[in-house]
This record gives structure tokens, sequence and C-alpha cells, in this order.
């Protein structure tokens, strides 16, 4: 679970995100990230119905949380970003998506 600090938890702060944001797209994900006043890196994660039922949604997010905490230390301050999965996630285990999660923020140069 990432801590407090780290969330995005409010409607308005996804929504204000995806109106400024820019995007990186990435094989399996796609970030939206803007900048932001607070001290630490904001995440949120959206995973579509169209992904799947319940179940595999809520298992996306888990391994998508579980490849980001590791690169919370290494990700710039001052950013709000929205992890959004794609339909090519679906089955993977954090093994295979860490590394490509790794290469989106990199590619986005939110890595510092």
């Amino acid at each position: 679970m990432l801590k407090q600090q780290y969330r995005l938890r409010k409607k308005y702060q996804f929504n204000y995100v995806y109106r400024v944001g820019k995007t990186c797209h990435g094989k399996n994900v796609l970030l939206v990230f803007s900048k932001s006043k607070n001290k630490n890196v904001k995440i949120g994660i959206s995973v579509s119905k169209k992904i799947g039922n319940s179940v595999v949604r809520n298992r996306t997010r888990r391994v998508i949380r579980e490849a980001v905490m590791p690169i919370l230390g290494e990700l710039k301050q001052n950013f709000n970003v929205i992890i959004v999965a794609k339909q090519a996630i679906v089955g993977k285990k954090v093994p295979e998506v860490a590394p490509e999660i790794y290469d989106t923020f990199v590619k986005a140069e939110l890595i510092k």
C-alpha cells in the first residue's frame, strides 16, 4: 500500500492532472503527469472497466502499486502522476511490469 503522503485521492486532483498534464506512453501503462505545489510526488492509479471485472482490476492495481513502491525515492518531487493501466498489463506479474514502468518514468523524465 502506498503511504498516504504519496497518494492522489480526490476526484478534483485527478481531473486537474488529466486536464493540465502531459502524457507518456509505455507498453503496459500510460503516465499522465503535471507539476504541483506538493512537496512529495503524488501517484494515482486508474484502471478502466474495459480491463476486466473487479477482481482483475484490483489485481492490476496491486501489481502497479508494488511495481512503483521501490522507485518512489528516485522520482522528482512536486509532481502529480496518474498511472493508467492498458489492456496489455492483464495477467502480468510484478517482475514483468516493474522494469517497464521504470522505463516509462525515465522516458517521461520523472526520475532524478
